[in-house]
């Protein structure tokens, strides 16, 4: 079906009286037709450029072929009666299309989810604070910020959930909704969540074995050390029993008293733990329970693949101006949250054709480095031409979207393995205000 067919499908499931009831905040909201219906809306919010609003408005009002544009106010009052879940479940939709359609590659046969956490800051105001804290800035005031949790599949390039939290939340326990959205998006098809060494905990080990849900986490360093003792004799991959003694999981029992009743009654728990080198001072821990099929080699690339989700919100935050938002209330800050991430879904989608096309054609043979699509660039076309898109009808869409994969195909850049650079810290120098690695796509 191809990126222009899941955009098509997206485009009925907007349109469509279920999703209109998702939009609704309140049960007499969009059940009329009025000037900004809820799927006018909705592709309003996923086109946004980060604009004056009026000037957005402008551009919409062109494109929907309105006599006179919706007034910033009139339009923000819409606003409000739409139920960011609406854009979440767009977002979802559209990364599930792709494993549908089976366009969504693997690493030895498993999908590979990333589940990552971060920050975003929004205006701070009554209403931001209440719903997601705040915490003093360098100029003293309070500033508010939100916490982004996501489950990213690193290879497809497909956000398979986001979830909106407060500033300072508990990374850990979004874990269990991630996994049960990895299963309704992949269908059913092995996958495997992939996480950093905040993760690890005991009730976490605990519930992942319990549900049956693959994971590779890498360990804290003073975490499990008997575990790893015995890894460590056996060559570095060791299968273990992880028992919940009294005194081992002690310092649960005041952050959490049923998690510790539950391990305390919980039986041992097998763990794989796997010791691997990545050129630090020491190995690096590694717990799975994933089979003896996946050598160590295997799970020292499946880690390192997990690296895409911090440039997946490097990607949103910088490339995509998350925090560039329409408005300072919670529900319109989440509406823009997950609009930007469902153009992340559609960005990638279209960029992974045009890396096929490119693969077919020969392109990458005549050069030294593996060579992919400029994932900057395609982000900028793909807003650029989002609106068009959106307002097409099938036939005209398919004409838009073969010129941009043709477009991006002539976009290439190589992707160089085993590049690392310092880290600089918080005392970093900065050249000046703009950078010149990091410059707006839109």
């Amino acid at each position: 079906m191809g990126a222009s067919g899941r955009i098509g499908r997206d485009l009925e499931l907007v349109r469509s009286d279920e999703f209109a009831a998702v939009c609704r905040r309140r049960p007499e909201d969009f059940t009329r037709r009025r000037k900004m219906p809820h799927d006018a809306l909705v592709e309003s919010v996923v086109c946004r450029k980060g604009r004056t609003l009026r000037i957005e408005l402008r551009e919409l009002g062109r494109g929907l072929g309105m006599e006179s544009p919706i007034s910033a106010p009139g339009y923000l009052k819409q606003r409000e009666k739409l139920d960011p879940a609406a854009l979440e479940l767009l977002m979802r939709h559209h990364a599930a299309q792709v494993y549908a359609d089976g366009d969504a590659p693997t690493f030895r046969g498993v999908h590979v989810l990333a589940i990552d956490g971060s920050t975003a800051d929004v205006p701070t105001n009554d209403a931001t604070v209440a719903a997601y804290g705040g915490s003093p800035a360098k100029h003293g005031k309070v500033q508010s910020f939100c916490g982004l949790s996501a489950v990213y599949d690193v290879i497809a390039r497909q956000l398979v959930g986001l979830d909106v939290a407060a500033g300072g939340f508990d990374e850990r326990s979004f874990v269990p909704g991630h996994a049960r959205r990895a299963r309704e998006a992949t269908g059913g098809e092995p996958f495997v969540l992939v996480m950093d060494r905040g993760y690890p905990s005991f009730p976490l080990l605990a519930w992942l074995s319990d549900n049956g849900v693959p994971y590779l986490m890498r360990s804290q360093r003073n975490f499990m050390n008997a575990e790893f003792a015995k890894a460590a004799a056996a060559g570095g991959d060791a299968v273990c029993g992880l028992v919940f003694g009294y005194q081992r999981i002690a310092s649960i029992r005041k952050k959490d008293p049923g998690a510790f009743e539950a391990l305390l009654s919980h039986g041992p728990v097998d763990v794989r733990c796997v010791l691997v080198d990545i050129g630090g001072d020491a190995p690096e821990k590694l717990v799975t329970n994933l089979p003896a099929s996946f050598t160590p080699d295997d799970l020292k690339e499946l880690y390192h693949l997990r690296w895409g989700v911090e440039t997946c919100f490097q990607t949103l935050k910088d490339r995509l101006q998350l925090e560039n938002l329409t408005g300072t209330k919670p529900v319109l800050i989440e509406q823009d949250i997950y609009a930007t991430a469902y153009l992340l879904n559609v960005a990638f989608d279209i960029a992974n054709e045009a890396d096929a096309a490119a693969l077919a054609a020969g392109a990458p043979e005549r050069h030294r480095h593996r060579m992919t699509v400029n994932r900057s660039f395609a982000l900028g076309v793909v807003k650029d031409e989002l609106l068009g898109m959106l307002l097409a009808g099938d036939d005209e869409r398919d004409s838009i979207m073969a010129g941009i994969v043709e477009e991006l195909k002539g976009c290439l850049v190589p992707v160089r393995r085993g590049r690392s650079y310092p880290r600089d810290g918080v005392g970093r120098n900065y050249a000046n205000r703009y950078s010149n690695t990091h410059k707006r796509v839109f």
